[in-house]
C-alpha cells in the first residue's frame, strides 16, 4: 500500500515493498537466535492455553522458509523438537518473548517476525471464561506495544494491509479478533488518512462490506479496541463521500440490528450509539434497513428506561430513537399497518421540534443520489417512464433522434425530454408534455397500460412525424446505412385475427386459433414510395423472411417483413429448449426454429387446394443495430376471460448471437452479436396491474435502476436474482459485432466489433435544444434559491414555536415539505415527492 508521508520521514524511511518483504525471510533466523541471547524464556510446550487464547495459529514453515526454520529451531536453545518450537510459536507469550528480542533497527526481521505475529494472531480460538478474557487482554495489550515500537507510520500501513488482506480474502478463514490490536495502534487523525488511501484503491465493495461487518462484530467483544467505533465511522463516511450509497444501504442492512440491540449495554452505549444513529439518519432508499429494525425499538426503549444511571443521558439517547423512527415513518411513509404497532409503543414518547428537521434531512440526503435524473410518476404513468428511460440509454438511437431538423411539434417535445434526460441539473422530471403527445389511443389517463405496447406505438409515432416532415434529410450522416423497405405490411386485421402472414400469391385465409398463434413480429408501417430510413429504421429496424413449406406437395412460399421488435413465446413444453429454466438465447433460438403445422394449424396450400400440414420456418435476413425482444409473459386464459401472467424464469444473456439468413435460400450468411444494455420489468401479475421499472446501463457498463422518479446504482446481478413476479418484459440488445462466414461450410470469421457511437455532449447539441436545457437549469438554480430562503425561515420558525405533533407534524406552508422542484416544464404539482410506487 503506497502511503504518503511526512518530508522529514521521507528522509529517513523507504517505502516498504514485496521485494523488502521477502528479503525479510533470510534475516528470520538471526532475530530468533537473538531470543536465545537476552535469555528469552520459551513458553511452556504444554501449556496450549496461552492465556485464554488456546492453540492455533499459523504454523512458522507456512510464514518462513525452511532454512529459517531450523536456524529458528537450533538457535532457541530448546532442544526440543519443531512441534515445541510452533507451539511456543502459537503462544501469545512466545510471540511476546520473540517480539523482545527483535532489534528495531534491523528492518527486515523486524517485517518478516511482526508479519508472523498478525498472522499467529489472526488464528488464534479465544476463551469466553472472565479470567481468561482479562489475561487475554493485558498479553495483546504487550502485543500491541511491541507493534507499535517503531513508531514510524509505514510500519502500520503495512500492518493494516496485512490485516485487511485476511479479512477479505476467500481463501482464508475469518480472522481472529486478536488482530484488532493493529487498529488500536492508530491515532484519529492516521484512521481518516488510513481510510482514505484504502478506498482510493477502488477496492471491491464486497470486500468493503465485509471489513465493516467484521469490524462491526468486534465492537463487542474487543474491549482492548477503544477506537474500532472510530475506524467504522470514518469508513461509513468515506463510503459517502465517494457516493456509495447502494453500498452503504446494504452495510447498514447487515448491520444496523445487532449494534442498535447492544445499545441496551451501558458499557457499549457511547461507542455503538453515534453508529447507529449515522446509519438511521443515512437510509438511502432501502426502508428494508428501517423495517427489519423495527420489532426491536419498543425493546431497546424499555430497556433503556428500566436502566440505572445518568438520567440526562439516558434521557437524551431515548429522545433520539424516537425522532428518528418518527422521522423514518415520515420518510418511508406508504405502509401504516406495519408501523400501527411501533405508533402504539411510542404514545407515550414526544417527538422533540428537531424531528421535522430529522424528516427533511433524510428526504432530501435522499435526493442527490439519483444516479441519473429520474421521472416523476403521474398516475399510473410508469409503463411510460420505463420505456422512456430504456430509449434514453440507447446512445445511437438519442443521438440521431436529437440531431432532427423538424417542424413536428412532437417531435420537439421528445428531443427536449431526451436533451433534459441527458443533461439536466434536477433529479427528477415531470413528462407531462411528453405524455400527453405520445399516449396511444384508448389509454385512459390514470390506469396502468402494456408499456410494451405503449413502446410499438410510440416508435411508430416517431417514425410517421419524422418521414412526414421531410426530417429524414438532416439526420447525422455517419450513423447507420440506407435501406430500401418495398415490402407491404400486413394489415391489422390480419394481425389481429391470427392469421399467418402471407404473400400475394397466396390468397387464401388460414384458420388459427389465436392462442396458438406465435406472432413473427411486430411490422413496420410501409410508404408507397421508397424514402430515406428514419431514425426509428436505422437504430431498430430489421427485417426477417418467413417461408412456409407444405408437407403435402413441397408447395413453398415466402413472405419477407420488417420489424423492430421480436415477440419471443414459450415453448409449451419446456423441454424444447433443452434447459432448466429458459434463456433469452433459447428462446431466440426457438423463435427461428421450424414449426410444424399440423391439427387445427394447418396450412392451407394453394396448389392443393386444402388444408396441410406445413412446416413454418423464421428466418432473420437483415439484423438491426439495436434488438428489442419482448417475452411474452401473458396469456389469454379462454376459461377466465382475462390475460394471465406466466411465471417463467428466464435468465437476461448478457450476449445473445442472432443468425442472419440469405434472403431467397434462408442459408446461413453471417452471425451477429449483441450486448444487453436495457430491460424493462413488470411486477405483478397481471398486464393490466402492477408496476414497471428499467434496468440499463450506459457505454461504461455502468449499470442503473429507473424506478419512476428513484435512479440508483446498481449491478447486472441485481437483474439476473429477480423473482416472481418481478419478470424481464422488455429486452434490448445493442450490436457489438458481427462474424462471416468464408465460405459454406467453412469456418466462421472472428466476430469484427462494431464501433459504439458516443453520445452527444451539452455543446453538440443543436442550438435550441441547448439553450433550452441551460435555461432550464438557469432556472432550477433559482428554485433552489428560494426555497433555501422558505426553509430557513421555516426553521426559525419551528424553533422558536414548534409545530411538532405526536408521530406526525403539521405546517401551514406546503412548499416547505417539498424537494428540489421537478423539471420539464412544470412541477410534479404531488406535494412532497417521496417515491412512488404506484400500482
Amino acid at each position: 500500500m503506497a502511503v504518503k508521508q511526512n518530508p522529514q520521514d521521507q528522509q529517513q524511511e523507504q517505502e516498504i515493498t514485496a521485494a523488502e518483504v521477502a528479503a525479510a525471510a533470510a534475516a528470520a533466523a538471526a532475530a530468533a537466535a537473538a531470543n536465545s541471547a537476552v535469555g528469552g524464556v520459551p513458553a511452556n510446550p504444554t501449556d496450549e492455553g496461552g492465556g485464554g487464547c488456546g492453540a492455533g495459529g499459523v504454523d512458522v514453515a507456512n510464514e518462513l522458509n525452511d532454512n529459517a526454520d531450523n536456524k529458528t529451531e537450533s538457535a532457541t536453545g530448546t532442544g526440543k523438537s519443531s512441534c515445541s518450537t510452533e507451539r511456543q510459536l502459537h503462544d501469545i507469550n512466545g510471540l511476546i518473548n520473540i517480539m523482545q528480542a527483535i532489534d528495531p533497527e534491523d528492518q527486515q526481521a523486524t517485517l518478516m517476525i511482526y508479519q508472523h505475529v498478525i498472522f499467529s494472531l489472526a488464528r488464534m480460538q479465544l476463551s469466553t471464561k472472565p479470567e481468561d478474557m482479562k489475561r487475554f487482554k493485558e498479553e495483546i495489550t504487550k502485543v500491541g506495544h511491541f507493534l507499535a515500537l517503531p513508531k514510524k507510520k509505514r510500519y502500520l500501513m503495512f500492518y493494516l494491509r496485512i490485516v485487511y488482506q485476511l479479512i477479505t480474502q476467500a481463501s482464508y478463514e475469518t480472522p481472529s479478533c486478536a488482530v484488532a490490536i493493529v487498529f488500536q495502534l492508530f491515532s484519529p487523525d492516521l484512521i481518516i488518512e488510513a481510510v482514505q488511501l484504502l478506498l482510493d484503491l477502488n477496492v471491491q465493495d464486497d470486500s468493503i462490506r465485509k471489513t465493516v461487518g467484521l469490524l462491526c462484530k468486534w465492537i463487542s467483544s474487543c474491549n482492548f479496541c477503544q477506537n474500532m467505533n472510530l475506524w467504522i465511522m470514518a469508513l461509513l463516511q468515506g463510503l459517502r463521500e465517494q457516493e456509495k450509497y447502494l453500498l452503504l444501504d446494504e452495510i447498514a442492512l447487515d448491520n444496523l440490528e445487532p449494534l442498535f440491540i447492544l445499545m441496551i449495554f451501558p458499557a457499549l452505549r457511547p461507542k455503538v450509539a453515534p453508529i447507529v444513529f449515522h446509519m438511521m439518519s443515512t437510509i438511502n432508499q432501502t426502508p428494508e434497513v428501517f423495517y427489519k429494525m423495527l420489532p426491536k425499538i419498543p425493546l431497546v426503549i424499555g430497556c433503556l428506561k428500566s436502566q440505572d444511571g445518568t438520567p440526562s443521558d439516558l434521557r437524551s439517547y431515548i429522545q433520539k430513537v424516537v425522532d428518528l423512527t418518527n422521522a423514518l415513518m415520515m420518510r418511508f411513509y406508504d405502509n401504516d399497518e406495519l408501523y400501527a404497532p411501533i405508533k402504539a409503543a411510542l404514545q407515550l414518547y414526544e417527538p422533540s421540534p428537531n424531528c421535522v428537521a430529522l424528516a427533511r434531512a433524510l428526504f432530501e440526503n435522499a435526493l442527490p443520489r439519483n444516479a441519473r435524473v429520474g421521472l416523476v410518476n403521474l398516475g399510473n404513468t410508469c409503463y411510460m417512464n420505463s420505456v422512456l428511460q430504456a430509449l434514453a440509454m440507447t446512445s445511437d438511437f438519442v443521438r440521431q433522434i436529437l440531431l432532427i431538423e423538424s417542424g413536428s411539434l412532437l417531435l420537439l417535445k421528445v428531443q427536449q425530454q431526451l436533451a433534459l434526460m441527458h443533461h439536466s441539473l434536477r433529479y427528477e422530471l415531470t413528462p407531462s408534455r411528453v405524455l400527453k403527445a405520445t399516449r396511444p389511443p384508448g389509454f385512459t389517463p390514470g390506469l396502468q397500460q402494456d408499456s410494451s405496447e405503449f413502446l410499438g406505438y410510440l416508435l411508430d409515432l416517431l417514425h410517421e412525424h419524422e418521414i412526414n416532415s421531410g426530417a429524414a434529410q438532416h439526420m447525422d450522416p455517419e450513423l447507420g446505412k440506407e435501406t430500401q423497405e418495398s415490402e407491404s405490411a400486413l394489415t391489422e386485421e390480419i394481425v389481429a385475427a391470427g392469421v399467418i402472414p402471407y404473400n400475394s400469391n397466396d390468397h387464401v385465409h388460414n384458420q388459427r386459433s389465436n392462442a396458438a398463434v406465435m406472432s413473427p413480429a411486430t411490422p413496420t408501417s410501409q410508404p408507397s414510395q421508397p424514402k430515406k430510413p428514419s431514425t426509428i429504421d436505422k437504430t431498430f429496424a430489421g427485417k426477417l423472411s418467413t417461408t412456409y413449406k407444405c408437407l403435402n406437395c413441397s408447395w413453398e412460399s415466402r413472405n419477407e417483413d420488417s420489424f423492430r421488435e421480436l415477440q419471443l413465446s414459450f415453448p409449451d413444453d419446456k423441454d424444447d429448449c433443452g434447459a432448466t429454466n429458459y434463456s433469452v438465447q433459447d428462446l431466440i433460438d426457438y423463435y427461428c426454429s421450424p414449426e410444424k403445422l399440423d391439427g387445427d394449424n394447418q396450412y392451407f396450400c394453394p396448389r392443393c387446394k386444402k388444408l396441410c400440414d406445413a412446416e413454418r420456418r423464421i428466418g432473420i435476413t437483415q439484423a438491426p443495430r439495436n434488438l428489442i425482444l419482448t417475452l411474452k409473459q401473458f396469456k389469454y386464459d379462454q376459461k377466465y376471460h382475462f390475460r394471465t401472467k406466466l411465471m417463467h424464469k428466464v435468465f437476461h444473456d448478457e450476449s445473445v448471437i442472432v443468425k442472419v439468413c440469405a434472403t431467397d435460400s434462408l442459408q446461413e450468411t453471417c452471425t451477429v452479436h449483441y450486448d444487453l444494455y436495457a430491460g424493462v420489468v413488470h411486477a405483478g401479475y397481471s398486464m393490466d396491474s402492477g408496476h414497471y421499472f428499467t434496468f440499463a446501463a450506459d457505454q461504461s457498463k455502468n449499470w442503473f435502476k429507473f424506478n419512476d422518479n428513484l435512479v440508483t446504482n446498481s449491478k447486472p446481478q441485481e437483474m439476473h436474482s429477480l423473482t416472481s413476479p418481478n419478470t424481464p418484459y422488455i429486452l434490448f440488445y445493442q450490436m457489438c459485432g458481427r462474424s462471416t462466414e468464408s465460405s459454406p461450410d467453412g469456418p466462421m470469421h472472428p466476430m469484427v466489433p462494431e464501433p459504439l457511437v458516443p453520445p452527444l455532449t451539452l455543446d453538440e447539441l443543436p442550438r435550441t435544444l441547448r439553450d433550452y436545457v441551460k435555461q432550464d437549469n438557469r432556472e432550477y438554480s433559482e428554485e433552489l434559491k428560494l426555497q433555501r430562503f422558505k426553509r430557513n425561515a421555516k426553521q426559525q420558525n419551528v424553533a422558536g414555536n414548534g409545530t411538532m405533533q405526536r408521530n406526525g407534524y403539521e405546517g401551514d406552508d406546503e412548499d416547505d415539505h417539498m424537494p428540489p422542484p421537478a423539471g420539464g416544464c412544470g412541477g410534479n404539482d404531488l406535494g412532497m415527492n417521496f417515491n412512488r410506487f404506484v400500482y
